[in-house]
């Protein structure tokens, strides 16, 4: 059953001195239990668009300009804010790249707990407390009754994602969007962060959107994968699929600029080479096309569709049998995404 469905979704900014083309129609479904990954480089829209379907864009620059986003049968994009709060954490919740600067310096820990709990399930102070402490309890943070009274300062950074982990889930809601929530933490405590997130969504039954740079990370967690470029999904399909047979040249690129620990020929890394596009510019033809080793005249003039790399699939858009689908009119073969670079003429043919 789908949960969460986003079509077209068009995010902009307004500033005094350009119109910033962040989110330029993204389009993706998430099921009950799916965990989704959101990969691209920095400034790709992975975060606006989870900010957008959590309708917290920054304002007044940020404005939602097309497309919707529906959860079961509600459409975000057009609920009040008194009927969209009442949403957020009880029915879609997040957890944010930075901790320290999400939790509320002046508040402990437990005052930030309690709060959501009391406002959600109208419990007393006292049940809050009960159900913080086995929440902390639950992320594994030692001592939680005492701890409750500690402020975000006094925690780790590891701890401290724990805490909006334990705060995202206190209500268990149904989708999960976690963005980046590994940054900055070492790669036993990434491993520990991750492995929890894994269990106690899987113990929930709650679907996730894990937004991250890290194809390592993605390649562990998700089910399935989006590849962002510029605002577009520029390639789609089940995790293992993409993995084995990338087809768009930036997801090419992405999975070739990686080392890899089994890489036993010791072969190079291939880095995308050139500069991610301004996007105060409106886009016009392929976005990635400046920096691809594939491009034809076609690509600077036409944007190719998201379209299933094998002509004719039908197009299945969630779960284990998801299509894979490129927006890319001259698509990589197998062979050419081992090599990184095309080996083929001029024009697309193989």
């Amino acid at each position: 059953m789908v949960l969460l469905s986003v079509a077209d979704l068009e995010v902009r900014f307004h500033t005094a001195d350009a119109t910033v083309h962040a989110v330029n129609g993204v389009s993706f479904e998430l099921e009950e239990g799916e965990t989704l990954g959101l990969v691209g480089e920095s400034g790709c829209g992975k975060s606006v668009t989870s900010l957008a379907i959590m309708r917290l864009l920054p304002q007044p620059a940020g404005r939602i300009t097309g497309g919707t986003v529906t959860f079961r049968d509600a459409i975000l994009t057009e609920l009040p804010e008194d009927e969209m709060r009442d949403l957020r954490g009880k029915e879609i919740a997040m957890v944010f790249q930075d901790p320290m600067t999400s939790l509320n310096p002046v508040l402990t820990v437990g005052e930030q707990l309690t709060e959501t709990l009391m406002a959600h399930r109208q419990m007393t102070r006292q049940q809050a407390r009960a159900r913080a402490v086995a929440l902390l309890e639950m992320v594994g943070i030692p001592r939680p009754a005492t701890r409750l009274g500690a402020y975000p300062h006094q925690f780790s950074g590891g701890m401290r994602q724990r805490v909006m982990i334990a705060m995202a889930l206190a209500l268990e809601p149904k989708v999960l969007i976690a963005d980046e929530p590994t940054t900055a933490l070492d790669v036993t405590i990434q491993a520990q962060i991750l492995d929890l997130v894994r269990n106690l969504t899987a113990d929930f039954g709650t679907a996730v959107i894990l937004i991250t740079h890290d194809l390592g990370v993605v390649a562990g967690m998700t089910g399935r994968v989006n590849v962002m470029y510029a605002g577009f999904v520029v390639e789609t399909g089940t995790t293992a699929e993409l993995f084995a047979h990338p087809r768009h040249p930036y997801t090419v690129g992405l999975l070739r600029s990686i080392p890899r620990l089994d890489d036993t020929r010791h072969e190079d890394l291939v880095p995308i080479e050139g500069q991610p596009p301004d996007m105060t510019v409106a886009p016009r033809g392929c976005p990635f096309a400046p920096r691809c080793a594939w491009r034809e005249e076609r690509c600077v003039a036409e944007n190719p569709a998201l379209e299933p790399v094998v002509p004719g699939t039908p197009i299945v858009t969630t779960g284990p049998g998801a299509t894979h689908r490129a927006a890319c009119w001259y698509p990589a073969t197998d062979e050419e995404a081992r090599h990184g670079a095309p080996l083929r003429a001029a024009g697309g043919a193989a």
